[in-house]
């Protein structure tokens, strides 16, 4: 294994001390805050009850009082869905602390994410076997953890941030000759130290920003967690904005990030020289042609490193994935009437998919290049004082590209989407909303070789809601798939392994603000 940076230790213990210390700092106060002022302390808790064994609830609370604001929040969820077996539960806590000074600010935040899910068998020969196994499950954790530090010197921003984020999931499986088990935990660090600059150059407004990212990533993964990899990456990022103003207020933004990675030697993938250093770029600029009238244009790159190892290959991975955006828009109207258009191309290289159909439990793969073309348009009008329609229109061709397989339709990637929603806010409090949604047909996937050509049904469906505020009380009556359209989630398989979305489900919800 690698040792970690003598840097990134440093660094670690040196912010930790100094979130310590935060509260003394704290007592400077804020120019024109009485530090001794009476606090502020408010809060909502909300209750929501639904069809298919839905429910939920949340509480959260914050104080504010001199430079120093606290938050805290709770949450529980429970969906039985309409499949037997199948039950999702879901507990959750967030919480943290700033303080301000006269010349910066520090804080803190933590938060904690557990999730149950309990999976049908996929057939009825297994449906006794999955109730006489009840330990059939899959279990997801993850811990987060930052603390942070921001300096003002004149025009300058200094900050630096320290995260840590840990996950773990388990996964029971039930079998005929008893059950086994696969885990995953990782663990992450991450310091990011930024350097930020606000001026102006003849005339023209710039806002640079200069930063550093340093990860240390580990995993273990594996049936007995005998799995491991450790990762180190080092990213230097640069990105100025420029506002020229005038009569067309032109802006321009440049990004650039290079990162690179360090892996154990037996870890390294096939073209691993290709794989440890990845570049990304970002430019963007904007024009203001009239006072109604804006138009746009970006091209990006950018690239994913796979994170995971749960792949075919030993649990090594996969190569990192690149992808090409370009995307030039224009958006005309105010307030009352506006539209906007944008027309758009991404380019996919080793896109790094979860193929849950190579082997019995799936595995992380890499796809063969591909690209999606497409054109969107929007639109918002209001009708009346109380009333305001939306609209809008996806269309996209995805295909791989310089492929052999090259012709059909990527499976599962929609070609047309449309909706239509209709929002309402009367008097008393009152409001509301209700839509559709409409999907062409698309074909069933994982087809990558152009032998099935069957397609998943076109499908429409109406959502809504009503709403009413009374004081510090506010009520309200949800539905999704109104007209009970059965229709498709997932169609992984040629005319199989196919999985309904939700019937038709009935909210009701509360929430008291104080």
């Amino acid at each position: 294994m690698m040792p970690a940076p003598p840097v990134l230790t440093i660094a670690t213990r040196a912010l930790l001390l100094c979130a310590l210390a935060m509260p003394a700092c704290a007592q400077e106060g804020v120019a024109g805050v009485d530090a001794g002022a009476a606090g502020v302390t408010h809060g909502d808790v909300s209750a929501e009850l639904g069809q298919g064994g839905q429910h939920s609830v949340r509480g959260a609370l914050s104080r504010e009082q001199g430079g120093m604001t606290l938050d805290a929040a709770v949450d529980a969820l429970r969906n039985g869905n309409y499949r037997d077996g199948s039950v999702f539960h879901q507990r959750g806590f967030t919480g943290g602390a700033e303080w301000k000074a006269r010349q910066g600010r520090f804080g803190f935040s933590a938060d904690q994410l557990n999730q149950d899910t309990r999976y049908p068998a996929p057939e009825a020969p297994f449906l006794a076997l999955l109730a006489a196994r009840p330990e059939d499950l899959y279990r997801y954790e993850v811990r987060r953890a930052s603390a942070f530090v921001q300096r003002y010197v004149g025009k300058f921003e200094l900050g630096v941030e320290l995260s840590q984020r840990e996950k773990r999931a388990t996964a029971h499986y039930a079998g005929e000759d008893g059950s086994s088990e696969s885990t995953y935990s990782s663990r992450r660090r991450q310091l990011a130290p930024r350097l930020r600059h606000y001026g102006k150059v003849g005339g023209v407004g710039t806002d640079t920003e200069v930063g550093l990212d340093l990860m240390q990533w580990q995993r273990r993964s594996g049936r007995d967690g005998d799995a491991r990899r450790r990762q180190i990456s080092r990213a230097l990022l640069l990105r100025e904005e420029l506002a020229f103003g005038g009569p067309y207020a032109p802006r321009l933004l440049l990004g650039l990030r290079h990162e690179q990675f360090q892996l154990d030697p037996a870890d390294l993938p096939a073209g691993g020289s290709d794989w440890e250093n990845q570049n990304a770029w970002d430019v963007q600029g904007s024009l203001q042609l009239r006072p109604q009238l804006s138009v746009y244009a970006k091209a990006a790159r950018s690239y994913r490193i796979d994170d995971d190892g749960y792949t075919r290959a030993g649990y090594r991975p996969l190569a990192g994935q690149l992808r090409r955006d370009m995307e030039v828009g224009a958006t005309v109207g105010d307030a009352a009437r506006s539209a906007s258009v944008r027309v758009f191309s991404e380019r996919l290289s080793n896109q790094i998919v979860f193929d849950q159909n190579l082997g019995q439990l799936g595995f992380a793969g890499n796809l063969d290049p591909s690209r999606r073309d497409g054109i969107a348009i929007e639109a918002s009008m209001a009708l009346a004082r109380d009333w305001r329609l939306d609209g809008q229109l996806r269309q996209v061709h995805a295909r791989y590209d310089d492929y052999a397989y090259d012709g059909p339709d990527i499976a599962l990637v929609p070609k047309t989407l449309a909706s239509l929603r209709l929002y309402w806010t009367g008097q008393g409090g009152a409001s509301g909303d209700v839509g559709v949604q409409w999907l062409r047909a698309l074909r069933y996937g994982p087809d990558f070789a152009g032998s099935c050509l069957a397609q998943v049904p076109a499908f429409a469906t109406v959502d809504g809601r009503y709403a009413r505020k009374l004081g510090a009380w506010e009520l309200e009556l949800a539905g999704s798939n109104l007209a009970n359209r059965r229709h498709y989630g997932d169609a992984p398989g040629c005319r199989s392994s196919i999985y309904l979305n939700d019937a038709r489900q009935l909210r009701v919800s509360a929430r008291y603000h104080f």
